[in-house]
């Protein structure tokens, strides 16, 4: 049997249908060190899938076979505009068939639940139709299983006699009950005109209409033209709307109203289900007939629109975004170029003010592999480490959803989790202290971590001094490399980044420990030496001095800074030492 003729249906995002019922993802620490709201916002077309869309952002899928079952309907939606319409509209017209779903409120009456029930079933062949022809008209153009299971399946439905049966009869029920327009009332009255006695006299097909001048014309004694059978001699009186955006109304009576209304008004309801009781009668022959297969599918749709709105986005502003090669687990590989981080892309140009960002987005290279799993990140202040550090992360977490990543290329290994310890302000009510706090999430870390994981650390233990941070620092990665996992270390340790190769040479491990730097440019200029930021990261020994030059320079107080400042007050002759300081040999702009 065929997923499409399974009993659960077609999931587009899962192989076995049966998955959608896994708990739902608990927010972790990268919820926040990652900032996923932002990506979260733009996958939800609206804010009812937020969660759902959020949920799946945190469930990271190991799985090499769901994960190309997903980026295959991607690729259908990119390859083919009118199927993005499609399923637009099928959205609509199922989030509408949702609703009349929901059990409703007034199951004492018969009328109103057979009602309910023919226009279920009215939205439900409505749905099954333009899915049908819309996704038999794509023909070869779907290449996805899921989305050609989807077809299969909805033509499958629509090729079952009781289908056609319902298609048949389903118009013919709907006139009955909305060809009731109106009902005719009969009112007895006492010697003071006094109503005390009512019946029904009539069901009619038409409404009644009335207006003030036509009850005074008559009144006075002006006839007029002869009247309709349904206009009245008065006017027409609404009820008061229950829901206006519906187009619902709802008489309320107050306690002192007339006390014939209220058994006229459950003679009325009982009139009401005798009519409606051949009708549903003739509605259990499609008892089994229901939408919960099709509704099953609105999340997953709403997550494919939101993640095909997400990529031409991105291209629009000029960016590469591609479909990850999934390689195995086990390889514990990663490797992308011309990565950026998909956050600083969304500030840069958001959403519906695309704009070009070629030259403002820089684009890095990753390589997670036997020649290096653990990266330790130096460079200045505000130089791009917190950037590639996320961006990393966020490639990760989108690749795992399915999705297309931020990248000309990619080839990339799932993780089992992704554990970040980005550092954090300082907190009074934290009786440890912020350094007891990062130690006791570091043992969080690594109470769970395996050889599988990413682990992201961004300026971690910075909270005590340069000697103790690195003497912390430097047992935490040996420990990363006995595990096996990948990781990155963002840190202004340059004395951890320059012990890289001492440090695999005295522990094992698989994970291979090397130094990448964010690169600065060094100009020379009237003003001496100014360091530049380039936010090209690539694998360099530290740049030691070069951190506390750049500052120097932004800050004007370099030696030529300060040397020029005290000339210019003549606290020193102009002579005196025009030495510079000595340029350190590996810094260059790329």
């Amino acid at each position: 049997m065929t997923s499409a003729t399974t009993p659960y249906g077609v999931s587009l995002l899962w192989t076995d249908p049966l998955d959608r019922r896994a708990a739902t993802a608990e927010e972790t620490y990268y919820t926040a060190d990652l900032n996923l709201d932002p990506i979260i916002d733009i996958l939800s077309i609206e804010n009812r899938f937020r969660q759902g869309i959020q949920n799946l952002l945190l469930r990271p899928v190991i799985d090499a076979r769901v994960l190309n079952y997903r980026l295959d309907v991607l690729e259908d939606l990119l390859r083919t505009p009118e199927l993005v319409s499609t399923l637009e509209e099928a959205l609509s017209i199922i989030t509408v068939l949702e609703g009349y779903m929901v059990q409703p409120q007034w199951e004492q009456s018969e009328l109103r639940k057979v009602a309910w029930r023919l226009s279920e079933l009215e939205n439900y062949i409505v749905c099954v139709d333009h899915l049908n022809a819309a996704l038999t008209a794509c023909g070869g153009a779907l290449k996805s299983e899921a989305l050609c299971a989807l077809r299969d399946m909805v033509a499958e439905i629509a090729r079952e006699q009781i289908f056609h049966d319902l298609k048949a009869e389903l118009p013919e029920m709907l006139e009955r009950i909305r060809g009731i327009r109106s009902i005719t009332i009969g009112v007895n009255l006492d010697s003071q005109l006094r109503p005390v006695e009512a019946t029904l006299l009539s069901i009619n097909t038409t409404r009644f209409t009335g207006d003030m001048l036509s009850f005074f014309n008559r009144l006075l004694g002006f006839n007029g033209e002869n009247p309709t059978a349904t206009e009245g001699i008065g006017p027409l009186h609404k009820a008061k709307s229950r829901n206006a955006a519906l187009g619902e109304y709802t008489v309320r009576l107050p306690n002192n109203d007339n006390p014939l209304m209220h058994p006229l008004f459950k003679d009325l309801a009982d009139v009401m289900d005798q009519v409606c009781h051949p009708i549903a009668q003739a509605l259990r022959k499609f008892v089994r007939v229901n939408g919960r297969l099709l509704v099953s599918l609105q999340d997953e749709i709403a997550f494919y629109l939101g993640a095909h709105r997400l990529i031409r986005h991105l291209q629009d502003c000029g960016l590469p975004v591609c479909r990850p090669e999934i390689a195995s687990q086990e390889a514990r590989v990663g490797t992308l170029s011309r990565l950026y981080n998909l956050n600083l892309a969304l500030r840069s140009a958001p959403l519906y003010r695309p704009r070009d960002l070629q030259a403002e987005i820089v684009g890095n290279d990753v390589n997670f592999g036997d020649e290096g799993r653990i990266f330790i990140l130096t460079g200045p202040n505000r130089g791009g480490k917190t950037t590639y550090t996320q961006a990393i992360g966020l490639a990760h977490i989108l690749m795992q959803a399915g999705l297309f990543v931020p990248a000309a290329s990619a080839c990339m290994s799932p993780v089992d989790a992704i554990f970040t310890h980005f550092a954090t302000e300082e907190r009074p009510d934290l009786e440890t202290g912020r350094l007891g706090e990062e130690a006791r999430r570091l043992s969080d870390i690594f109470a769970h971590a395996t050889r599988y994981s990413l682990i992201l650390f961004n300026e971690s233990l910075a909270s005590t001094s340069a000697g103790e941070s690195l003497y912390l620092a430097r047992d935490i990665v040996r420990v990363v490399r006995l595990l096996g996992a990948r990781a990155i270390f963002a840190t202004h340790l340059h004395e951890l980044a320059a012990d890289a190769d001492e440090i695999n040479a005295e522990t094992e491990g698989e994970s291979k420990v090397i130094s990448l730097v964010s690169m600065v440019s060094v100009e020379r200029g009237a003003d001496g030496e100014i360091a530049r930021r380039t936010y090209r990261i690539v694998p360099s020994p530290p740049m030691g001095r070069s951190y506390a030059r750049e500052i120097a320079v932004r800050y004007g107080i370099s030696y030529d800074q300060l040397r020029a400042s005290l000339q210019a007050r003549n606290q020193i002759p102009n002579d005196a030492d025009a030495s510079h300081h000595p340029t350190e040999e590996n810094i260059s702009a790329d």
